[in-house]
């Protein structure tokens, strides 16, 4: 077995154990069964143990997942309580200056309806 594979393997046993799964893809493969001479068919169940470590390594790639998707958000949750998320921060806006430009809009406004029309009739105030 290759060092990639033994430490994938550690790694989901040990998040197994946390989670109280008492087995995992390597004791389903390395399990062993006695045969006697009415006994089921080697192939089949090891083609159907080969089932259940697909299902076993599905299972522990979505929990994985979801518990880094619970520990992003645990984050988030800690640093919006803690105030440090900046990029949702929205600046405050002063009231001044927000009539200032609402002004400056009206009096262009009123300049481009004359530009375009100069009779009074043709345009909404």
């Amino acid at each position: 077995m290759d060092e990639h594979m033994k430490r994938r393997l550690d790694k989901q046993r040990k998040l197994f154990r946390q989670l109280g799964i008492q087995m995992d893809a390597l004791s389903i493969h390395e399990k062993e069964f006695n045969t006697k001479l009415r006994g089921y068919d080697a192939q089949e169940v090891d083609t159907f143990l080969d089932d259940v470590i697909k299902d076993y390594e599905r299972f522990y790639a979505t929990i994985s997942d979801l518990m880094d998707k619970w520990q992003e958000q645990q984050m988030i949750i800690r640093d919006l309580k803690a105030g440090l998320r900046p990029e949702q921060e929205k600046p405050g806006i002063d009231p001044a200056v927000m009539e200032e430009a609402v002004s400056r809009l009206e009096a262009d406004l009123a300049l481009l309806k004359k530009v375009i029309r100069p009779e009074p009739k043709y345009y909404i105030d």
